[in-house]
């Protein structure tokens, strides 16, 4: 308002800005400073003050501002106070990460090397000793050649001039020599290389990559508040999100329910890729290459996509075993795969519901299905572990699974076990709390289990032994899907098409 008073105004010469008349009044219709030709001008018909029936108003606000601007100018400056000490303390932060990646990184070299050194002369230690076992077996053959043809040389004129006793003997001779020449050990194939200490060589780079991926996790923290950092459009409003998949730190696969083409967002909302894929397509998954893994309960198989879009079979499950979900170990390669013999959520003592675990080639590795109970009376007894494994995730660090069990049409649990599948914990609903109903799970960088909660619309953290959970996000639309991000962020795909990215870690 100060500044429509004082425009058109020449405070040298009280004089209008405009006409060069003296100023005569206010206008109370513009708040503006006003010549006798602005009154008749385009300020007519207006209300006008008197300019010295004003000053004292005038005079009072301004005090009443000032005073309120003293007020402000300090906190200002406390505000600038602060971010400069944000910003150094985000500078020393950044340093002691960069330090510690650095001394980790030339650790990691060294030990590496020293892997690949001694791989190396592993291999040329078996390699030598393979070709001498080679030289021994083709003297022993070479010898029996000599003395065979040694033998067929001589034998017809050794039969012409030998008596009955010469026929026996020249036979058992014979027998001999043809006995030796069938040997097994003469056929002596060159065996793979098996790389002495290689799963040692492996369950080392495990442990390095282990303590470094602490390293860097230590230096996150749970904020105490939850940041919105962006949204994005990732399917038509009425398409719920069905499925994230994370590919790098800035972006991730998104699938809308019953679409059959998944698209590939940054997280500044960008569309980078859409790619086509099966509409029975019930879940997918990413490689550490890239590479799309997907399952078709109804073809009864686990697919693989590469970047050039050409599928590879690597699983074919037999009659009965339907997979529904798939997680892949990006550090191990190896997956995780939900089977049902039933598409129904429910299941009886007779169902086959279970998760198997395969090599990145295909190679079952494990299979997880039953529990073993203990009555009161110390009686054992063996039941299903799961009723429809939904959705699994897998901490790459422990080996720990989380599974989304649904038990019903709107109702679940979460599962956790341990690298060998045995239970940590369970998780439903209570006779103290609202009904559960869990769509997605994931292990977040400091090892807690998120699930998405349609029921209450709430994002819930659990801690990875069970014994404590709180509510990380309440949000707007029914949370489905969800995907944590080693950067302490976290993608919610909702029931509007929309994906929000929250930041609850710094």
């Amino acid at each position: 308002m100060a500044a429509a008073v004082m425009e058109g105004y020449n405070s040298a010469e009280g004089r209008c800005k405009k006409h060069c008349e003296t100023i005569q009044g206010l206008c109370d219709t513009c708040d503006e400073l006003v010549c006798v030709k602005c009154m008749m001008g385009h300020h007519n018909g207006h209300t006008f003050t008197d300019l010295e029936a004003r000053v004292g108003e005038k005079m009072e606000l301004l005090q009443g501002r000032v005073q309120e601007m003293r007020g402000r100018v300090p906190v200002l400056q406390q505000r600038v106070a602060e971010l400069s000490i944000q910003d150094d303390k985000n500078q020393r932060d950044t340093e002691a990460v960069i330090t510690s990646i650095t001394q980790k990184g030339e650790s990691i070299r060294n030990k590496l090397e020293n892997i690949i050194s001694n791989l190396i002369a592993n291999a040329e230690n078996q390699r030598k000793e393979t070709a001498r076992q080679l030289s021994g077996t083709k003297e022993v053959t070479e010898d029996l050649i000599a003395r065979g043809t040694s033998f067929l040389e001589n034998v017809d004129s050794r039969l012409k001039l030998g008596s009955n006793l010469e026929i026996i003997h020249l036979e058992r001779e014979c027998s001999k020599l043809l006995m030796k020449m069938s040997e097994d050990h003469l056929i002596h194939h060159i065996p793979s290389p098996r790389f002495v200490g290689g799963e040692e060589s492996v369950e080392k780079l495990q442990a390095m990559v282990g303590d470094f991926y602490s390293d860097l996790a230590s230096s996150l923290k749970l904020m105490s508040y939850v940041r919105i950092d962006a949204t994005l459009t990732g399917c038509e409003s009425d398409i719920f999100i069905t499925k994230i998949c994370r590919v790098s730190d800035t972006e991730a696969w998104i699938k809308g329910f019953k679409e059959d083409k998944i698209k590939l967002f940054n997280k500044r909302g960008k569309l980078l890729k859409t790619l086509a894929i099966r509409p029975t397509c019930h879940d997918f998954s990413t490689t550490k290459s890239g590479s799309l893994l997907t399952v078709d309960p109804k073809l009864r198989w686990v697919q693989c996509l590469s970047s050039d879009n050409e599928p590879t079979t690597l699983v074919d499950f037999q009659e009965g075993q339907l997979p529904i979900s798939i997680y892949v170990n990006k550090t191990t390669g190896n997956f995780l795969v939900g089977l049902v013999d039933s598409l129904k959520h429910s299941s009886s003592f007779l169902s086959t519901r279970l998760i198997k675990k395969f090599s990145y080639d295909g190679q079952e590795l494990q299979t997880i299905q039953y529990q073993t109970k203990k009555s009161f009376f110390g009686r054992q007894s063996t039941s299903n572990i799961f009723t429809y494994p939904h959705r699994i995730a897998e901490n790459e660090q422990t080996g720990d699974i989380a599974v989304i069990n649904w038990t019903g049409d709107f109702t679940g649990e979460l599962v956790v076990l341990n690298k060998d599948g045995e239970v940590i914990f369970r998780h439903s609903n209570t006779a103290e709390e609202d009904t559960f109903s869990p769509w997605d799970v994931a292990f977040d960088v400091l090892g807690n289990v998120v699930v998405s909660d349609r029921y209450s619309r709430n994002i819930q953290l659990f801690k990875a032994s069970g014994r404590a959970k709180c509510v990380l996000h309440k949000c707007s639309f029914t949370p489905h899907a969800i995907e944590a991000f080693s950067d302490g962020k976290l993608w919610i795909g909702h029931s509007n098409g929309k994906v929000s990215i929250i930041q609850y870690m710094e």
